[in-house]
């Protein structure tokens, strides 16, 4: 939840350093509606509504976030996932040829 009195910025604002992201799982405000954000994407980031209501994709530029809510974390994680999945497609591929 947002803290009364925080001090609201737009999370398109907010210029991480180098290799770190923006970590997922925050509160935020859309269009005066407190969301809770799954994922911060390059322009854009996953919003769930309220609990149980399907997640929309929102421009950050409508986000409003507490910047001390922020959690970030190494890019390097992102790609290293990436290659995993990667391998476990070629892995498949070469099972299912054999």
């Amino acid at each position: 939840m947002l803290k009364t009195g925080s001090k609201l910025v737009r999370l398109d604002s907010i210029e991480p350093e180098n290799e770190v992201m923006i970590l997922p799982d925050f509160p935020a405000l859309v269009d005066d509606r407190q969301v809770w954000v799954t994922a911060v994407l390059e322009r854009t980031a996953v919003v769930e509504p309220a609990p149980g209501e399907p997640k929309i994709l929102v421009n950050r530029r409508r986000c409003l976030v507490d910047p001390s809510d922020l959690r970030y974390g190494p890019i390097a994680a992102r790609y290293a996932a990436k290659r995993g999945r990667e391998a476990a497609r070629r892995s498949r591929l070469q099972q299912s040829a054999a």
